[in-house]
């Protein structure tokens, strides 16, 4: 069943298409954040009086801004933001979840497999297949973008091996839970229009959640550090925190763990 589930993903246009946008969204953001802004703040590019000035914390030199371009979600220079990559990877998810029943195919699993348990089972191990492998993709193209900007601008490398290597892997697994987040809301609401706008909902208002609730306290909530977007990047080990690496990716991991167990629930109960 996993490798039927896998063939389906490979087959489903609307996950490749997903893929390939979580890629390409993934290239624009690192070449803006990594490769054009601290070319303008150096001078390199422009004309526009002050712009370093403006720009002086783009310090691409800085291990800290190299740590936050290994990224795989994107370079944000600033904690918070949501771009094109995190979104397109959790509606992969979704769209693995909810492409049996737009299509059908869930009926003929169903048959195969009355307990129904062997069908979450399956779509979660090729969803965390298919995750693993494209968090892996994103990776090694963020770390493709920042050597490369490095070079040509003839910048060191600062960055501890051991930790950049921390970063990548904890950045590959990151992305893994993130489409299997997306695989069970896709199987709890069942509709791929419904499942996108949650994910769309759930991150696109997080800064604004985040950024309200911060100025209405004078400080940081421990709760806003738990939001997708936020536990994501500090689960990678990027940006400011205040959650460790370790104890993010185990909240996250949790948190994905519950929501498949929530949705292999649902499946079990209701009618296909």
């Amino acid at each position: 069943m996993v490798r039927a589930e896998l063939l389906n993903l490979v087959s489903t246009t609307s996950a490749k298409v997903t893929a390939l946008l979580a890629l390409a969204g993934l290239v624009v953001t690192q070449l803006a954040f990594v490769a054009l802004l601290p070319a303008i703040a150096r001078g390199d590019i422009g004309g526009v009086e002050g712009a370093a000035d403006e720009m002086g914390g783009f310090d691409l030199s800085a291990a800290a801004s190299q740590l936050d371009a290994l990224s795989p979600l994107g370079a944000s220079m600033g904690g918070g933001s949501v771009g094109i990559a995190i979104l397109a990877i959790a509606i992969f998810g979704v769209l693995a979840g909810t492409s049996d029943y737009r299509f059908g195919g869930i009926v003929g699993a169903a048959l195969a497999a009355p307990r129904r348990w062997p069908i979450l089972t399956a779509k979660a191990a090729a969803s965390g297949i298919s995750g693993l492998i494209l968090g892996t993709v994103l990776v090694l193209t963020s770390a493709a973008v920042l050597l490369v900007t490095l070079a040509v601008s003839g910048t060191p490398f600062t960055l501890d091996i051991g930790q950049a290597a921390a970063v990548l892997g904890r950045g590959a697994i990151v992305v893994t839970c993130l489409v299997l987040l997306g695989l069970a809301i896709g199987i709890l609401t069942r509709s791929q229009l419904a499942g996108v706008l949650i994910v769309l909902t759930v991150m696109l208002s997080e800064p604004l959640v985040a950024g309200v609730t911060q100025m209405a306290a004078g400080t940081v909530p421990v709760w806003t550090q738990v939001l997708p977007v936020a536990l994501a990047n500090a689960a990678i080990g990027t940006g400011p925190s205040l959650l460790s690496p370790l104890a993010a990716g185990g909240i996250l991991i949790g948190i994905t763990a519950v929501a498949l167990i929530a949705a292999g629930a649902v499946v079990r109960r209701r009618d296909i």
